[in-house]
């Protein structure tokens, strides 16, 4: 397998990161083809297309042993089997994502609706023919009647603010619609009690600041926008 560019992303880590393409149609990333696979000539004819299909890999999967069960957050703490869920802690870990192309620029692919961390490793694209990728009387499975967890998603007045200022600083680049498709899909897991707590403050990285909120009653209120700090987990994680 060789890796054809690697995914420049507005999601910083896992955390925030939605758990399905096209969930969050503001979240945009670039992939630029690396020059040995002569994108000059590869991508003629790509532009004509609005949709791909982006295969990565998984990068930051940190499984160390096969697991048969799984459990998506969807199922609330309930299990599936490994193969009947897209989860990324796979045998192979190669992802699948269907994404928005906005347009090329030389070498590089300005996209939307991702899915993927920065950083990603792209293995290869191929664009969506919907008379062939999609079938209308294909069968959802155990997803039917269990939809996304779906959330209010409220501003505080600092959050108003530092939110207008991100979006002056950014190009306006829709970041107020950007949070309220992260947060209204739950990002937290339901198996962590201490994310699951009322009222906690939580944060994940997103361009180039934290998004802080907590949720109570159904809401998750997006507290501050605080910029200027190290994009890694670790310091998400730290004591306050």
């Amino acid at each position: 397998m060789r890796v054809i560019g690697v995914l420049r992303s507005c999601f910083r880590e896992k955390f925030g990161t939605p758990r399905q393409a096209r969930l969050a149609p503001g979240a945009t990333a670039t992939l630029t083809i690396a020059a040995e696979h002569k994108p000059e000539q590869s991508l003629a004819g790509l532009e004509r297309f609005s949709h791909l299909w982006l295969l990565s890999y998984l990068h930051l999967n940190t499984n160390k042993r096969l697991l048969p069960k799984v459990h998506p957050p969807r199922l609330r703490g309930k299990s599936i089997g490994l193969f009947a869920s897209r989860s990324p802690h796979r045998p192979s870990p190669i992802g699948l994502s269907l994404v928005r192309l906005v347009g090329i620029d030389g070498a590089t692919l300005h996209l939307s609706g991702i899915d993927l961390v920065d950083g990603t490793p792209i293995l290869d694209i191929k664009p969506y023919v919907p008379e062939s990728d999609s079938d209308p009387e294909a069968s959802t499975g155990w997803l039917k009647n269990i939809p996304f967890p779906a959330l209010k998603v409220a501003f505080a007045e600092q959050a108003e603010k530092d939110v207008a200022a991100a979006e002056r600083r950014l190009g306006g680049i829709g970041i107020k619609g950007l949070l309220i498709d992260v947060l209204r899909h739950d990002i937290r897991n339901p198996r962590d009690r201490a994310q699951s707590r009322e009222g906690v403050d939580l944060g994940f990285y997103l361009h180039d600041f934290e998004a802080r909120f907590s949720v109570e009653d159904g809401t998750a209120t997006v507290l501050r926008l605080a910029t200027g700090a190290a994009m890694h987990r670790n310091t998400r994680r730290a004591k306050r």
